[in-house]
């Protein structure tokens, strides 16, 4: 994830564990960005919620992204190790592997293992779909606030000063600017990339990775009217964060906190989730 959506889209929580085996919750792999639900994307960021998952706190700080931190051995879908941002007793974040899936399947279940130096969990079921997506928020649990920049000079698109530390304005109408919205769960991308990597290579260049879904299919709404999709793909520095670059219509809502919608697959993201809005 980028650095302000790492520090944010992540929970730190510092409770000590016992020496047991590690439990995933019934239904406990969600979005990471929304929290939701109803399944997970391939490709995406994921948290992962339960009790002992780790002995300790531990934050990955290498790209690509290891298959074990801490205490915490591997995280498997379907037999398939996934690169950890984040492992705690209770919350453990995670990409789910791109070829978690039968080979030729676009959805399905998988069962997630989570392996310490204290035991092994008991396998739970995770619905993997397509595309699931969910906006980074500043509460960091999908609601208020939105993780989404102006793309002229980075600050975000909330009312001015309301984030201690953060620069912020209203995103502009009639500025032009690009508004970025920092996200996950957007599917699969091309090129393809590796799990756990970012889209820097060696050399330093950049490999662009557009997301398969695109216009007509993936529709933003800012304030319930249509916004102009200029780029979605892989945000360049970090490991299953997507961004979206759109352009605000001239009709757009103004504002403290316009919802800011994800539409994909038959999926809305949450109207709770907003931007502040000036002309």
């Amino acid at each position: 994830m980028r650095s302000v959506g790492l520090t944010l889209g992540i929970v730190v929580l510092a409770s000590l564990a016992h020496a047991q085996a590690p439990v995933v919750e019934p239904g406990g792999v969600v979005n990471n960005g929304s929290y939701a639900a109803q399944g997970v994307a391939p490709g995406s960021i994921v948290a992962i919620f339960g009790s002992n998952l780790a002995s300790a706190v531990a934050v990955s700080d290498t790209i690509p992204l290891s298959t074990n931190l801490g205490s915490v051995t591997s995280v498997t879908f379907n037999n398939v190790p996934a690169p950890l941002y984040f492992v705690g007793p209770i919350q453990m974040d995670a990409q789910l592997p791109y070829e978690s899936l039968a080979a030729g399947a676009a959805s399905g279940t998988v069962n997630i293992v989570v392996t310490t130096n204290t035991g092994t969990s008991v396998s739970q079921t995770v619905n993997v779909l397509p595309t699931l997506p969910g906006i980074f928020t500043l509460t960091q649990n999908g609601l208020g606030q939105a993780i989404a920049t102006d793309n002229n000079d980075g600050a975000w698109a909330a009312p001015t000063g309301s984030i201690p530390n953060v620069t912020s304005h209203p995103i502009s109408i009639s500025s032009g600017h690009a508004l970025v919205i920092w996200c996950t769960g957007l599917g699969d991308v091309t090129p393809t990339i590796a799990d756990g990597a970012n889209s820097y290579n060696p050399d330093g260049s950049v490999t662009v990775r557009k997301t398969v879904a695109q216009p007509p299919d993936l529709v933003v709404l800012v304030g319930g009217v249509q916004a102009q999709v200029l780029f979605s793909g892989l945000a360049p520095a970090y490991v299953g964060e997507n961004q979206i670059d759109v352009l605000l219509a001239p009709n757009t809502p103004t504002g403290p906190a316009v919802p800011v919608q994800i539409q994909l697959n038959g999926v809305t993201t949450s109207d709770q989730v907003t931007i502040a809005v000036g002309n």
